[in-house]
């Protein structure tokens, strides 16, 4: 369920910084091929980290 969570966060973070930014040299062609790299990168990135701090703290609840 996190690495979703960390999914729709990276969905989020991505396009948020997509927009946060001028693309006035870029073709409509140019502007997709610029954003699904990044898109696809910090998804991937947000969705190992909410599941790898998901996991650690599962770890630690179950040491106590």
């Amino acid at each position: 369920m996190t690495a979703f969570v960390g999914f729709m966060a990276g969905i989020f973070l991505a396009t948020a910084r997509h927009f946060s930014h001028n693309h006035l040299g870029y073709t409509p062609d140019g502007l997709v091929a610029h954003f699904i790299p990044h898109l696809i990168a910090t998804v991937s990135i947000c969705a190992l980290l909410f599941a790898l701090a998901s996991m650690i703290l599962n770890r630690l609840m179950q040491k106590r």
